[in-house]
């Protein structure tokens, strides 16, 4: 029998893995600890190199190993010392000049320089224990496992692995009973009682380790398990031998002999000498003349288990003299730090070296852990804290960083340190503009930010240009010039530090995400780009490729799906959380786009969770722009409306950002609340459109205004908006960071003009929408364009390309899910007009081949009236009283007050932007007053609105009638009702419009 008992079928799949090295291939291998995963590939190793293989092992392990190990000594063994010093920043290890110093650049470049290696010669790379590697090195062999070059790649690890889509997976398990007394058997244990050997099979688990362990030891000595067996080998051991495994063992699984000895205050040749005892015992193996290895990680942790406490806190505090590597000097001074206050302050200095080296190598991660457990030394002083906060940003978790930097600005201000508390304030901000969203924490972080530029020495000049900056930028979104920004960079441009420079351009870039700078924008992110790469910042390179990606979509640029599949592949491979949180949003986006609404809303819940992980402050926002979006596709948008007015109400939302206030307007519009839909929009369009300021999501916010707008009539607002959106024409519709994608602005455009009457006008609008959301590739955009293009053709009575555009609408809303719209677009295609007539004490109400019979109700009468005059705008009081009643009224508010009001409010809105804060919030309070008083005593389209009388009653009565007709017709048929609910306007005059 094959002397590897029990794996054969396991190694035959590893074998024919190496036997295909042309093309490539990942072998996963999985298990508990102790099932044999070393064994299979040791076994897998000796066959393909007597099959003429180049084979390389790399082992992990976790107590102080350098940053990205095992890789360097694999890339030093395979491709020389200048590609293992690609895994260095420091400048005398690699060429900077030829390779950027950011962590992708540089495992593109080791992943280049293996392809040239391995293409020469069969190869197989062994990586033992992966799951004992630090991040970045799971990093560094995810990224080459995903590059699909020419050699075998094996990994060991405890858990099951992600690594690539192509991996082989071996999955070990522990043997059964069966292949238990299979294996007992083959090693020469015979004779063995059924009961016993199903004991044995309990207490070992069937782990291959284990029982090798009680073989070695002999049947008669079992009894114990495996702990037991261990101990009786070290109970065979000379005094001096077990000394040396337990005090060696604080080194690792891997022991050179000159540390050993120094550790021990002996000579290394008499720990070689001393060693070899332990070798007999089969509780290590040598490694060569200069080393042992323990023969698993169980042995070497037994071996530690006879240490006692104070002997193994003084072999830490000893092992921090002797070994050479940072990271395994902060291991060991950590472990040894509880000795004695100094042996802490010790660890604290070893610690913030070896992170400082981790940051250089590319180990963010590690480094962020490593300063975590040296602020637990006393307490941390303001530069531990702000080099902690710093690594834990460049990996990219942004609420941790955020209490990180404020405790550092605390600790930083209490140790009187100017320039510190500079580098802390500048943290406080994040890596986005406007992070902190609470008004509160948002004025704490700016009063900061100034104090900290008001008391930095003079000769700081770089910082205090990376404050003037950061303040500028921040004010943005106050209401603050862009000038400033601009002028902050070509300041820090002067200063030719690229660090500076890559920062400015990115909080430069975020400044300027509004409409009117998408073209600038994108040559930002692309400086960016280069300027952080050769500075080596990798969180903000890639902070450049995400604002290339967005802005190519807000360009409506077909480059941006290339754009977006580098960042993902970037993002994937160097896990930063905060940019994989916007690649999430535009992946719903992207759903949204293809009419996958369904798969959409499943997305959109799981960009929340990871936003809400990472602490992103628009993690919110952005799932409710994304359900917004699918329901108003639905034609569901009225279940989310309290919703929309509870965002529109957020405090954390900046004095900017009106699309949310604008949202409930059209919502409240689409669901036929009209009242509330005109006072939220006079509130919001009173000082003028023109004087609601740009933002990230002005295009969005405009689209909702110019869709209340059209469902309320109001003529003079889509004027104003149709004029500030020209200039925008050829842009989609995007808020923010291109969460969503409400199609090409011409569509906005056609609305307005059909709103204001310009048909002409509307059709070649809406015509260019329809082209615009092809090429987009927006599917449920290019269905809602042919819907408003057939509703203008069918004004200029062309009714049959009209209806046209309706079934096709029709039959892909159908198809994305959208049903009701869908059903509205059907029913509209069939209804120019819809009839009533009376049968007996009942209403026959529909268009041909589709009629209802309804009760007689005061609404249905009103109806009626109505349908036997499309186009013909009706009193509410001639419907109510047949306009027998007069209306004697009085305004509530004359002519010239209502002018000084609306003066008033005119001069608050222009002082609110420049305002301090406080008097700000004052003028916002008597400016709401303003509106609301202006909103009592205005109508529809300007007139003054008289106190409640006849006309008001007439109003209130006959909308509510007709309301409750709709309804009975909608439980009847909700297709009429929906044509109803598109035709009839409601208010002191009331219309039927057939072809709106």
């Amino acid at each position: 029998m094959d002397r590897f008992v029990g794996r054969a079928a396991e190694l035959r799949r590893l074998e024919y893995a190496w036997r295909d090295t042309a093309r490539g291939r990942l072998v996963a291998v999985t298990g508990p600890a102790g099932v044999g995963k070393t064994r299979l590939c040791e076994e897998a190793s000796d066959r393909a190199r007597a099959a003429g293989l180049r084979v390389v092992w790399g082992r992990c392990w976790s107590d102080g190993a350098p940053a990205l190990w095992p890789w360097q000594p694999l890339l030093a063994e395979l491709c020389g010392a200048p590609t293992a010093g690609l895994l260095s920043s420091e400048p005398k290890v690699v060429d900077l000049h030829s390779v950027d110093p950011e962590r992708f650049s540089r495992f593109q470049a080791v992943t280049d320089q293996l392809a040239r290696v391995v293409t020469q010669r069969p190869t197989m790379v062994v990586i033992d224990d992966l799951h004992a590697a630090d991040p970045a090195a799971q990093l560094l062999t995810r990224f080459v496992a995903k590059a699909r070059l020419p050699l075998t790649m094996v990994v060991t690890h405890r858990h099951s692995l992600d690594l690539s889509a192509e991996a082989l997976p071996i999955m070990l398990r522990p043997f059964d009973a069966a292949e238990t007394r299979d294996y007992l058997v083959t090693h020469g244990v015979e004779r063995l009682e059924a009961p016993l050997t199903d004991t044995i099979h309990r207490l070992t688990d069937g782990s291959p380790l284990f029982l090798r362990r009680l073989i070695a030891l002999g049947a008669a000595d079992f009894a114990g398990g495996l702990r037991e067996a261990i101990d009786q080998s070290f109970a065979q051991l000379t005094p001096d031998t077990a000394q040396l495994l337990a005090t060696s063992a604080i080194l690792g699984d891997s022991v050179s002999s000159a540390e050993a000895a120094a550790l021990l205050g002996v000579r290394a040749a008499q720990v070689i000498d001393t060693a070899e005892n332990a070798v007999q015992a089969g509780l290590v193996t040598t490694g060569g003349p200069d080393s042992f290895e323990y023969s698993h990680d169980l042995v070497r942790r037994a071996a530690l288990s006879r240490l006692t406490a104070a002997q193994l806190l003084d072999a830490h505090a000893r092992a921090v003299d002797i070994v050479s590597h940072s990271a395994r000097k902060a291991h060991h001074a950590i472990n040894a730090a509880p000795r004695s206050p100094e042996d802490a302050r010790r660890a604290v200095v070893v610690c913030r070296s070896a992170a400082a080296t981790m940051v250089r190598r590319f180990s963010y991660e590690q480094a962020a852990a490593l300063l975590a457990q040296a602020a637990n030394f006393g307490e941390p002083s303001a530069e531990l804290l702000l080099e902690w906060a710093e690594a834990v940003l460049a990996s990219g978790r942004l609420a941790e960083a955020r209490v990180l930097y404020d405790r550092a600005a605390d600790a930083a201000q209490d140790e009187r340190d100017p320039v510190l508390y500079a580098r802390t304030a500048l943290g406080l901000g994040g890596i986005w503009l406007n992070e902190r969203r609470d008004q509160i924490e948002r004025h704490r972080m700016l009063g900061a930010q100034r104090k900290a530029l008001a008391e930095l020495p003079a000769h700081e000049v770089v910082l205090r240009c990376r404050l003037e900056l950061r303040l500028a930028a921040e004010l943005v979104y106050s209401g603050g010039p862009v000038a400033e920004v601009l002028k902050a960079v070509d300041e820090i441009r002067e200063l030719k530090d690229d660090r500076a420079l890559a920062e400015a351009l990115s909080l430069c870039h975020h400044a300027l995400l509004t409409p009117e700078h998408v073209h600038e924008r994108l040559g930002i992110a692309q400086e960016l780009m280069a300027v952080a790469a050769a500075a080596g910042i990798d969180i903000l390179a890639l902070q450049g490729l995400c604002w290339q990606t967005v802005d190519l979509y807000h360009l409506g640029d077909p480059r941006a799906e290339r754009s977006l599949a580098e960042l993902k592949t970037r993002v994937d491979l160097l896990d930063v959380h905060s940019v994989r949180f916007i690649v999430a949003a535009l992946d719903v986006m992207r759903l949204f786009r293809e009419g996958r609404l369904a798969e959409a809303e499943e997305a959109a819940g799981r960009c929340l969770a990871l936003g809400n992980e990472v602490g992103d402050a628009d993690a919110v926002a952005y799932y409710g722009a994304h359900l917004l979006a699918i329901r108003w596709l639905q034609g569901r948008a009225g279940e989310l409306l309290d919703v929309a007015e509870q965002m529109a109400d957020s405090p954390t939302l900046i004095e900017a950002e009106f699309t949310f206030r604008a949202t409930v307007a059209h919502l409240a519009a689409d669901t036929g609340r009209h009242d509330r839909a005109r006072s939220t929009l006079s509130r919001l369009t009173a000082p003028g459109l023109d004087v609601l300021p740009q933002s990230s999501t002005w295009l969005s916010g405009m689209l909702a205004i110019v869709e209340a707008a059209s469902s309320l009539g109001d003529a003079d607002i889509a004027r104003q908006a149709y004029d500030l959106l020209l200039p925008f024409a050829e842009l989609p519709t995007m808020p923010s960071m291109a969460v969503v994608c409400f199609g090409s602005t011409e569509r906005t455009l056609g609305i307005a003009a059909a709103t204001f009457g310009d048909v002409d006008l509307a059709e070649g609008h809406l015509r260019r929408a329809v082209a615009a959301n092809l090429r987009l590739g927006n599917r449920p955009m290019t269905a809602m364009s042919q819907a408003d293009l057939a509703t203008v053709l069918r004004r200029r009575g062309e009714h049959r390309a009209a209806e046209e555009l309706l079934d096709s609408a029709a039959r892909e809303a159908t198809a994305m899910g959208m049903g009701q719209r869908a059903a509205a677009w059907a029913a509209g295609r069939a209804a120019r007009h819809v009839a009533m007539r009376r049968r007996e004490n009942r209403w026959l109400i529909g268009f041909p081949g589709r009629e209802v019979l309804v009760d007689d109700l005061i609404g249905m009468r009103h109806l009626a009236r109505l349908l036997a005059h499309p186009d013909v705008s009706i009193s509410a009081v001639e419907l109510a009283h047949g306009g027998a009643e007069a209306s004697s009224e009085q305004s509530i508010l004359d002519d010239q007050a209502r002018a000084a009001y609306a003066a008033r409010a005119q001069e608050i809105a222009e002082e609110i932007p420049r305002a301090e804060p406080a008097r700000a919030e004052q003028l916002r309070r008597e400016l709401d007053a303003l509106a609301a008083e202006l909103d009592v005593t205005t109508g529809l389209g300007g007139r003054g609105r008289t106190f409640t009388g006849p006309a008001e009653r007439a109003r209130t009565s006959v909308r509510k009638a007709i309301k409750r007709a709709v309804d009975v017709i909608r439980a009847a048929d909700p297709a009429v009702a929906a044509v109803l609910d598109s035709t009839i306007s409601t208010g002191y005059q009331c219309v039927y419009t057939p072809d709106r």
